[in-house]
């Protein structure tokens, strides 16, 4: 009998174990501490933070109120907003040297159906080493974990982090401020940022290639006007809403989507041949997604912060990508017009070129995928 009851009592402990393994799962799974990100971009003129957590987290670090609506829905957030904004810019601390900076910017919205996404800006100082604090941990679940990463603008990583309670803070040393920069306030003017935007449409490579596609079809001035009108009215339009952060996408999202544009126009131009319609159309339909590329090059600057206006710069740096789009054109259309003069141009320049447009453009498109 000793035999068979010690199997009785071996099989009753398995079955003890496996429930209370089971127990344990289902447990672990009810309270998933949870894991939330910290994009923190350090720029020559600001340091921008945008923290990404789920909705249920989201609710753990506002103060407990019975009443306040629930963050689950799209009304109850809206009706949080303002609170869920004050709490993320007195939680997570930034500290320049032995200073703590306050952000001049906080923006809470809705990423999608079950995440939220806090925009936070901060004025750079000439300090050379940045400490980050987050005082949220007490407030989430335990175990909840959140996964730092600090870069510069560029996209190149200076450090990366797993924050918990135990570790809540972070310390990095600061890459220098260019010369011309320093640690001055930069001057807000109109002149600054026209020469800031003729600079920044003559280093755009695939902006002036998404304009030359459009051109190298274009068979007099009529048309090449048009276009050049279509796609400076979408772009000016969207840098406008952009800056002022009334439409906003990430660059992850704008920057394949403008090098799928000039990719779009060179297969154009191979499959309708030297065919100008729909030009204008073309222009400006994507005209409004390179506005918000060129909106990231103002944003890196911060003017729409609360210490600067935003008037001169974003009509000074417009002025100046006309400028540069129609000092380019100056150039290049000349020659266009010249060498259509030739059959052979028009029979085998353009199809060359417009490859050449469309595989430069697939390219950019896969290698800005792969980067993101």
């Amino acid at each position: 009998m000793k035999p068979i009851a010690q199997c009785v009592r071996s099989f009753d402990c398995i079955c003890l174990a496996v429930a209370l393994a089971h127990f344990l799962t289902l447990t672990a799974h009810a309270h998933d501490p949870g894991l939330s990100t910290a994009t923190v971009t350090v720029g020559e003129q600001q340091i921008e933070v945008v923290i990404g957590l789920a909705r249920q987290d989201a609710a753990f670090i506002l103060p407990p109120n019975p009443r306040s609506p629930s963050l689950g829905t799209a009304e109850g957030f809206e009706a949080m907003r303002r609170e869920l904004e004050s709490v993320t810019a007195s939680g997570f601390n930034i500290y320049l040297g032995e200073q703590r900076v306050v952000p001049a910017q906080t923006t809470a919205q809705l990423k999608d159906s079950t995440n939220v996404e806090i925009l936070l800006r901060f004025r750079r100082t000439g300090a050379m080493q940045l400490r980050l604090l987050t005082t949220f941990f007490e407030r989430f679940p335990l175990g909840h974990r959140e996964f730092l990463t600090v870069q510069i603008a560029s996209g190149a990583r200076l450090g990366e982090a797993m924050l918990s309670a135990k570790k809540n803070t972070f310390q990095i040393s600061l890459p220098a401020l260019s010369a011309s920069t320093g640690s001055r306030p930069m001057d807000y003017s109109f002149l600054v940022f026209l020469k800031f935007g003729v600079e920044h449409i003559l280093t755009g490579y695939d902006h002036l290639l998404f304009l030359f596609g459009l051109m190298v079809v274009c068979r007099d001035l009529r048309s090449i006007l048009a276009v050049i009108t279509c796609f400076t009215i979408a772009h000016s339009i969207t840098l406008a809403l952009a800056a002022l952060d009334i439409v906003r996408l990430p660059g992850r999202v704008v920057e394949p989507i403008i090098a799928a544009s000039i990719a779009y126009v060179g297969i154009e131009n191979l499959l309708r041949g030297d065919s100008a319609k729909r030009r204008s159309l073309v222009a400006f339909s994507f005209g409004l997604v390179h506005g918000l590329g060129f909106a990231d090059a103002l944003r890196e600057l911060g003017i729409n912060s609360a210490q600067f206006g935003i008037v001169a710069p974003l009509v000074g740096f417009n002025v100046g990508v006309e400028l540069g789009q129609l000092g380019v054109a100056a150039i290049v259309l000349p020659i266009l017009w010249n060498l259509r003069r030739k059959p052979l141009f028009t029979r085998l320049g353009v199809p060359i070129c417009s490859l050449a447009i469309a595989f430069a453009g697939s390219y950019w498109m896969l290698e800005r995928i792969m980067q993101k």
